[in-house]
């Protein structure tokens, strides 16, 4: 969730010098004084926790970093420091400096397959009495000759667009298809125990994913639809059939105006329809605003919506200045900004409700729509933040009910602002507000929980239809 919607990233720049290895000792100790004197979320951790306990914490880390000159071990350690706090909503990034003396510290040499003729490999595939992952697969910018070489499946690359060069193996999977070791675009090999081998036409490593180009294979509708779900960046939807309408939403940030249009595009049909189904899947929040327009066809009754107090300080008050100090903001948001400003400014060291003095506000609709009569909102672990929000919102409606598996819990404290370290070697962000719901119905770490639970033995996969076949019973 991004600060008042329309602050969005505001990094704050410092002047920063060249550095082949990591201090991690200097960027933890900026971390971590920057995060105890801002963020939102801080003091309620510690109150909970015990400072005795946090102080061990700190020590543990100390020891741990003084001996890291490597960015990415030390980036682990930051976010494992930061998670005696709470398991999302912070984030830690190398900057692109610190990318480039990473690489230069890893150096890593690419792997290199024989050069694949591609006609030759057509024909090859073609004579086989039965297909497997053997073949040419897509993904964005690449084709990928996928071809067994004793016992692996190697996948190299013939066409690119990317950082991958000609010939370069992206890929490495066991004949038994159980791991595969994956290669970076700065050729580091990553070892991955998840591979999916999806009806003819979708390969799974981890969490990317594969399309099949060659040979043409039966594509089952349920698999191209879960491709879809995985790979696409902007929301879709059709009538599924005389009682379902399904919408994908795969994320609320900087979306408002394709949620909307893709709304009012199926509009004519939701509203004649029994079922809607919205995925949210893998959807890790944005801007609240961005699902205002779907509200309307979940509402039976007022919603009650939490709101929340930001934490005034010098530095989390600066992204305010910024705007007001910019030219091309217009005078009435100046104005506004300014009026907020000044309000925080004259309670610093203090939690203030900016909105209203109320804790709670309602949301009211003229009327409810007679269709959809039942809506189905999938979710999973990796709905965080704004996405939780819009679920609280939803499940307050007697025609919602949540199906899948809880959410990942990343909404207590919220509104994120992002910095950039002195050092100029990592990129952080915290929290400015935290929600009045806590600490008697906190979601941070523990998600929200869905009506329907979907275990490992229902494949993801499957769970549009299973969602259909349970919604089917709601005569």
């Amino acid at each position: 969730m991004k600060l008042l919607q329309s602050l969005a990233f505001t990094v704050l720049a410092y002047s920063f010098g060249y550095s082949q290895n990591c201090n991690c000792t200097e960027n933890y100790n900026w971390i971590k004084n920057t995060f105890e004197e801002n963020d939102a979320g801080y003091q309620y951790i510690i109150d909970k926790k015990g400072n005795n306990a946090y102080q061990t914490h700190n020590q543990l880390t100390a020891n741990r970093i003084a001996k890291i000159s490597d960015y990415n071990q030390c980036k682990i350690e930051l976010e494992n420091w930061l998670k005696f706090f709470r398991q999302d909503h912070f984030y830690i990034g190398l900057t692109d400096q610190a990318k480039s003396n990473q690489k230069k510290l890893e150096n890593f040499q690419s792997v290199t397959a024989n050069p694949i003729q591609l006609e030759k490999f057509k024909k090859e595939i073609l004579s086989k009495k039965s297909y497997s992952i053997e073949g040419l697969w897509k993904a964005k910018n690449l084709l990928i000759a996928v071809k067994k070489i004793n016992n692996e499946f190697i996948g190299s690359v013939v066409e690119t667009k990317s950082k991958y060069k000609l010939n370069d193996v992206i890929f490495k999977i066991s004949a038994d298809m159980s791991s595969a070791t994956y290669f970076t675009s700065n050729y580091k090999p990553e070892s991955i125990q998840q591979v999916q081998y999806l009806g003819n036409n979708v390969l799974q490593i981890g969490n990317r994913f594969f399309e099949r180009e060659f040979p043409v294979l039966a594509y089952e509708n349920k698999i191209k639809e879960y491709f879809q779900i995985k790979s696409s960046e902007k929301p879709f939807g059709y009538k599924k059939d005389e009682n379902t309408v399904y919408i994908y939403i795969p994320t609320f940030d900087d979306s408002k105006s394709e949620i909307d249009q893709l709304f009012k595009v199926l509009h004519s049909e939701i509203i004649k329809t029994e079922n809607l189904i919205i995925d949210i899947r893998d959807n890790t929040g944005g801007q609240d605003q961005s699902y205002s327009s779907v509200i309307s066809y979940l509402y039976t009754n007022p919603i009650q919506l939490v709101l929340p107090e930001f934490y005034s300080t010098e530095l989390n008050n600066q992204p305010m200045k910024v705007i007001i100090e910019n030219p091309s903001v217009d005078e009435q948001t100046k104005k506004m900004y300014k009026e907020l400003y000044d309000k925080l400014e004259r309670n610093r060291g203090k939690f203030i409700n900016l909105s209203s003095n109320e804790n709670v506000a309602l949301i009211k609709r003229e009327k409810m729509l007679d269709f959809p009569k039942n809506v189905g909102i999938i979710i999973n672990e990796n709905n965080l933040s704004s996405a939780e929000e819009f679920i609280f919102m939803a499940k307050q409606s007697r025609k919602v009910k949540l199906f899948g598996r809880k959410t990942g819990g990343a909404l207590d404290v919220s509104n994120m602002v992002d910095l950039v370290s002195p050092t100029g070697d990592f990129e952080f962000s915290y929290c400015v507000s935290r929600s009045k719901r806590i600490p008697d119905n906190a979601v941070d770490d523990m998600g929200i929980h869905p009506d329907y639970y979907f275990d490992s033995s229902i494949p993801e996969v499957d769970w549009i239809d299973k969602v259909k076949e349970i919604m089917s019973f709601w005569k």
